[in-house]
């Protein structure tokens, strides 16, 4: 639970490329560590016992399976225990947006394999101090989302297979969609969200912006193991047809490298008609 912040996709290069004032960052830990890919943005262990719990690999056909029957590296993410656990992110080139003081306006995704039983699965927690349960779910069922939200109930997540999840939120607008390989899962649509709950900090606040897959509630257990192919985050909302466009896990990654100019411009275009009505 925090203050709002949001990435919006558009660029393949490794410095952040604008377009209309959106920026898009990317981590595909193909270096076997937690440098960007693209954008420039920062991803760090929040504490030091993440930083030795952490471990990268490959995908071997068997034990972790290849996506789409291509090879992949990846971040292995234990079950995080302690409160100081985590992920931070940090969106150096992303200011406010949605009309409010924080990233209101943004889409997180991800290329995620859960292995073993299925359990609740935090994904990430806007309170960048984890000082509160998170802000977006797997439930043990395979549902994504939140109370405060809402869950979707189909496509689910299976366990131990790769999947792509979107989160995708127009804060000031009162809407936030998530999406299951492409497609779409759940609509949250009401009154506006802006600078609530579901806002990230942004380059105007010091510190990190966003704390990945750890849970500030210790009265049961919410986390769970994960394979992380990819973490890709834009400061703008993406309209559905150009998450539609990305499709599901990819072991090229999300953004980068280059999926074919093709697509990416298709993309690029999807999610400027999607979102640029606000400043």
């Amino acid at each position: 639970m925090k203050l709002n912040r949001f990435l919006m996709f558009f660029g393949f290069l490794a410095t952040p490329l604008s377009l209309m004032g959106a920026t898009t960052y990317e981590w595909t830990f193909d270096q076997g560590d937690l440098g960007s890919s693209l954008g420039g943005g920062i991803m760090a262990a929040a504490d030091a016992t993440t930083a030795g719990q952490i471990t990268y690999g490959t995908t071997d056909g068997a034990a972790v399976p290849h996506i789409n029957f291509q090879t992949s590296r990846y971040l292995a993410v234990p079950a995080l225990t302690g409160a100081g656990n985590g992920l931070l992110l940090t969106l150096p080139s992303s200011g406010p947006n949605g009309g409010g003081s924080y990233i209101n306006d943004y889409s997180i995704i991800m290329d995620i394999y859960s292995p073993g039983a299925a359990g609740w699965q935090a994904l990430f927690n806007t309170d960048t101090s984890n000082g509160n349960d998170a802000d977006f779910y797997i439930d043990a069922s395979g549902r994504l989302g939140i109370a405060a939200l809402g869950y979707s109930t189909s496509p689910l997540i299976l366990q131990n297979q790769w999947n792509r999840i979107a989160f995708v939120a127009d804060l000031d607008g009162g809407t936030v969609k998530y999406f299951v390989n492409g497609t779409l899962a759940f609509t949250r649509t009401g009154s506006s969200m802006r600078d609530g709950r579901f806002a990230l900090y942004s380059n105007a606040n010091s510190g990190a912006d966003l704390l990945l897959f750890n849970e500030g509630d210790t009265s049961g257990v919410y986390t769970h193991s994960l394979y992380v192919n990819s973490v890709g985050f834009m400061d703008s909302t993406l309209s559905d047809s150009a998450v539609a466009a990305l499709g599901g896990a990819n072991a090229g990654g999300i953004f980068v490298p280059e999926p074919g100019s093709m697509i990416l411009a298709a993309v690029s275009c999807a999610g400027l008609v999607a979102r640029r009505r606000r400043a």
